[in-house]
């Protein structure tokens, strides 16, 4: 059973996933804003967009819009990183057991052996481990692009 916290938890991390991606922003108004979501707050509800264009093709560096007016928020393209499917391949292409391997599924983290620290933006650690995991990253990557660009 989901609790109204849980909930609110879920959207809070929705949200959060999308900080730095770009994003559609309808308002109650009709108005739309398409940018770059660059920050939020849950009380009261704010965004910030940043390389903010309007639906007249009006250009803003920067637009923090009142939560109460907002209608929806559309991403259009799918993230290409998901932690748990890259955390499984790399279980299984490197033979290492579920305990080697921790998912911090809300921060988009993966680390491995406590020591390599792997998430959207790359892999952080070195040695032969770090070498192998850099290179698996790069094939799932590779491969996701491919698929999205179907």
């Amino acid at each position: 059973m989901l609790t109204v916290m849980s909930i609110s938890r879920r959207v809070v991390y929705d949200i959060n996933s999308l900080i730095d991606k770009t994003v559609i922003i309808k308002l109650t108004n009709g108005k739309t804003y398409t940018g770059q979501l660059s920050s939020f707050e849950i009380d009261p509800f704010m965004v910030s967009i940043s390389n903010a264009k309007d639906n007249e093709n009006n250009v803003y560096y920067k637009a923090i819009i009142n939560g109460s007016i907002i209608s929806e928020i559309l991403i259009k393209n799918a993230p290409i990183f998901d932690v748990k499917e890259f955390a499984s391949l790399i279980e299984k292409s490197l033979n290492l057991r579920p305990g080697d391997i921790k998912v911090y599924e809300e921060a988009g983290v993966i680390t491995v052996l406590e020591k390599i620290k792997v998430t959207e933006n790359g892999v952080e650690g070195s040695g032969p481990l770090a070498q192998r995991i850099y290179d698996l990253f790069n094939e799932y990557v590779e491969k996701k692009k491919r698929e999205t660009s179907r």
